[in-house]
């Protein structure tokens, strides 16, 4: 019987038990999860699209993150203390030149184009949509595509580390056989040891021998084999014992029956 707490109601479910895990959220009733705030689905693993609702959450841009989403500003203006308003930066009042989305005259445009993150009125009252850095438009011009950074620069990581492409960035993981830890007062890629914590696929009949970023696996005296797969040394027959074998081998011959 699981125990957890309903963030519906604030009371806790005795019966909670779910058995496919909850990825954000809690189990609340057996096979049911109550979502945090930003992510829908049977099991919680969908992302609201905040930016995309009926009603904008942000006054200018909105980009959608995973969770949440995030307000930002056109060129000129700058995030209030609010989180979703901007205002001018060359105005001398500021507070009183707030835009709002529900106010702006370009809003009525925006929805109509039904971008996916946010839009921009040109020169000539052209509007076209806008995406967030690391994001470039679609051929449909309306929603935004992932641009891959680790396919357009080699050495965007630093050494033992290796590239690893999200949604609208990239992150810098540990390659593997190395492990993120302090090395020489600074956080970064240490060698992992396979040998010493008996991660290695060397067989039972081998000795592990750590290298940089890797391993290497040798069998024993008295077996052969890769490392990974060891097997008996067979011990060398003399020649009597081969002898023997041979003059029994013939004995034991079944006998063709007569014709």
């Amino acid at each position: 019987m699981g125990l957890a707490q309903d963030p519906l109601e604030g009371k806790l479910s005795l019966d909670a038990m779910c058995r496919t895990p909850c990825w954000n959220g809690v189990c609340v009733r057996p096979n049911k999860c109550a979502c945090s705030k930003g992510f829908k689905g049977a099991l919680c693993d969908e992302d609201v699209n905040e930016c995309g609702l009926e009603r904008r959450p942000c006054s200018q841009r909105c980009m959608n993150t995973h969770g949440s989403y995030r307000c930002y500003c056109e060129p000129g203006y700058t995030l209030a203390a609010d989180g979703y308003t901007c205002y001018s930066e060359s105005s001398p009042n500021r507070r009183a030149t707030f835009v709002r989305a529900r106010t702006d005259d370009r809003e009525p445009a925006c929805s109509s184009l039904r971008c996916q993150f946010g839009c921009q009125m040109k020169r000539g009252g052209v509007v076209r949509c806008l995406c967030p850095p690391g994001l470039h438009l679609a051929a449909d011009n309306r929603t935004c595509e992932d641009v891959n950074e680790c396919e357009q620069s080699l050495d965007v990581c630093p050494a033992r580390r290796t590239c690893r492409n999200t949604f609208g960035s990239f992150v810098c993981v540990c390659q593997d056989g190395f492990v993120m830890g302090t090395l020489e007062g600074s956080v970064q890629c240490r060698d992992k040891n396979e040998c010493l914590t008996g991660t290695h696929r060397c067989s039972r009949h081998a000795q592990c021998f750590n290298t940089d970023g890797s391993y290497t696996c040798q069998c024993r005296d008295s077996y052969h084999g890769d490392g990974r797969t060891c097997r008996p040394r067979r011990a060398p027959q003399t020649k009597t014992h081969m002898y023997y074998n041979y003059k029994l081998s013939r004995r034991t011959k079944p006998i063709k029956p007569a014709l």
